[in-house]
């Protein structure tokens, strides 16, 4: 775990070091002064705007809770007249008895209202109520109606799906006959008289006066723009009487607040509108401390750190330009050195480093090239040196397979074989040449392949492909025909059953890439570690004096002619087969013209 912190430290280490000291001075800047800043205005904002929500929601709460409240008085009112009558043994009995003539109920009527409270409520309140009981014999009036009557009405349906509860009910009226919205409005309290078990279905129903409700609830204040809803119907609105569905209300760039009141099963939603933008307010309010602040801690020292930049990085890049005017084998003196500082010191050591340097290049420069010629002249032999092990290598491994064919099959096929041999071989005769283009280099490779075919029958079958644009890279000879003998002798050889062999050239990218793929016997893991380990290590030195460096020849005459770049991949399967691939850098290879 120890470790942990040294690795991270020293990625970012390594990371820095990659940077420009502009960048340098920038991340030092924006993680040391302008994050920090950032974060604790940020923060400091943040209170505020939270405080002013606070504030904002202690306020809306308050007016929320007045609604809520109007709303609960009003039903509270209606629930008591309603228990009232629901209650009143006299009003029961006479809405269950049986009258024997118009005259009689009448009688019977008015003896009632004069008997009880009923005769005082039209002084009371400006709300209509009125009972209607399951009784032919009622004659409809202002508070005693038939049930007959109402079946068909909009408030007796909402009620009836409403599962027959007690409570507000809000519906409009779009077939009401008034010059005002308002009046469309219904507000009815239902609730069935069941206190007494006895008599006839009764129903007491209070519709509430849609004008006294809307001054009710503009007598509450007019703070913030609002409006309460059941559904999608306005119950109330103090953005106007003429609205009466939520989809009216225009709620473009503003909050919400919202709270619930249930009233007898009846959800009311009270929605408070805030049509003030309280980030900007805030921003604005504090507009001369922020701007001051910003003056302070931003502009100034972004200011600082540009002059402190100038001051080293020009300096810096007067050296680096000194280092990097050496086309003519020289180093030039810094003429004018600025400050006493670290970096004038560095530039007075570069003059000196400068001075002696110069002095030895005109020394040291021919032996140099000498050197360097003698450097080319032992590659040009290493190179000759490791074409004279591949030629008869592969010469005898031939000339073997059209030995063994002869014994089989007679002479007449040998000539074919013999015809391809030399086509192979017409093109490695001259070895002052040791590169040949992709194209050829295929050539061999299918002549190669035919002559084995003649060896191995029906269980060997192959396919080449190359891409138009890869054919006239020059690359060694002999080293795509080194990897498909290795894929004959080894793969296919070591099978009984048929195999294929496919080799393949081409772009990847900015790479040329050859497969070498068969179908034979494959090695295990061990052996594909120490094969890639092999020619991993290859050198001169280690062919000398051994047998059997077929594809390691292949492999280093392949890492000379691309400066060590090469890539090689080997994947293997026992009884699956293996496949090898080249990658070379294009910018490595030379093409036919």
């Amino acid at each position: 775990m120890r470790k942990i912190p040294a690795i991270v430290f020293d990625s970012i280490n390594k990371g820095l070091n990659r940077l420009k000291l502009s960048r340098k001075f920038m991340i030092m800047y924006l993680s040391c002064v302008f994050i920090p800043l950032i974060i604790t205005y940020s923060i400091i904002i943040y209170s505020v705007y939270e405080r002013e929500v606070s504030k904002y929601q202690y306020d809306m709460d308050y007016v929320a809770s007045l609604y809520k409240n109007s709303l609960n008085s009003i039903m509270e009112s209606d629930r008591m007249l309603i228990n009232s009558i629901n209650m009143n043994s006299r009003i029961n009995s006479f809405l269950n008895s049986e009258f024997a003539s118009p005259y009689d109920y009448y009688d019977q009527y008015y003896m009632l209202i004069n008997g009880s409270f009923l005769s005082s409520l039209s002084g009371l309140t400006s709300d209509h109520i009125c009972v209607y009981a399951d009784n032919e014999g009622i004659l409809d009036g202002d508070f005693f109606r038939k049930m007959s009557g109402c079946k068909d009405s909009a408030w007796y349906k909402m009620y009836l799906e409403g599962g027959e509860k007690e409570g507000l009910y809000v519906y409009y009226d779009e077939s009401a006959v008034s010059n005002s919205l308002i009046q469309k409005r219904k507000i009815y309290y239902i609730k069935r008289l069941n206190y007494y078990k006895n008599g006839c279905e009764k129903i007491a129903v209070i519709e509430n006066n849609p004008i006294t409700f809307q001054n009710t609830m503009k007598g509450l204040g007019n703070r913030y723009p609002m409006y309460i809803r059941n559904g999608n119907y306005i119950v109330f609105t103090n953005m106007g009487d003429d609205i009466l569905y939520e989809e009216e209300i225009n709620t473009k760039n503003k909050t919400s607040y919202v709270t619930s009141v249930t009233l007898r099963g009846n959800t009311f939603d009270i929605v408070i509108l805030n049509e003030k933008n309280m980030i900007s307010s805030i921003l604005w309010e504090n507009r001369v401390v922020i701007l001051v602040l910003l003056v302070f801690t931003i502009l100034v020292p972004c200011f600082m750190l540009m002059l402190v930049n100038q001051s080293i990085i020009s300096r810096i890049l007067k050296l680096e330009k000194a280092f990097g005017e050496d086309e003519n084998n020289t180093f030039n003196r810094i003429e004018s050195i600025d400050g006493t500082d670290e970096i004038a010191t560095l530039m007075q050591k570069y003059n000196e480093m400068v001075d002696i340097t110069n002095k030895l290049i005109i020394t040291v420069y021919k032996n140099r090239l000498k050197e360097q010629e003698n450097d080319l002249a032992r590659k040009n032999a290493e190179l000759l040196a490791l074409q004279s092990q591949i030629n008869p290598h592969f010469l005898f491994n031939a000339l073997e397979s059209i030995r063994m064919h002869s014994l089989l099959k007679g002479e007449e096929e040998t000539s074919v074989m013999v015809g391809k041999l030399a086509l192979m071989q017409r093109q490695y005769v001259e070895w002052g040449q040791d590169f040949v283009t992709i194209k050829k280099e295929m050539e061999s490779t299918e002549a190669y392949l035919y002559l084995q075919n003649y060896r191995f029958g029906e269980r060997l079958k192959f396919e080449i492909s190359v891409d138009e644009d890869c054919e006239n890279y020059l690359i060694p000879k002999l080293s795509i025909v080194t990897f498909v003998e290795n894929a004959c002798v080894h793969g296919i050889e070591s099978k009984s059953t048929p195999g294929w062999i496919f080799v393949r050239a081409y772009h990847q990218d900015e790479y040329l890439c050859i497969e070498v793929e068969d179908t034979g016997g494959g090695m295990d893991e061990e052996e594909v570690k120490a094969m890639e380990e092999s020619i991993k290590n290859v050198s001169i030195e280690s062919l000398n004096g051994k047998k059997h460096v077929g594809i390691l020849n292949a492999c280093l005459r392949l890492k000379m002619i691309s400066s060590d770049t090469v890539e090689f991949s080997i994947d293997s399967e026992i009884g699956v087969g293996l496949s090898v691939g080249i990658r070379i850098p294009i910018e490595k290879l030379d093409m036919q013209s």
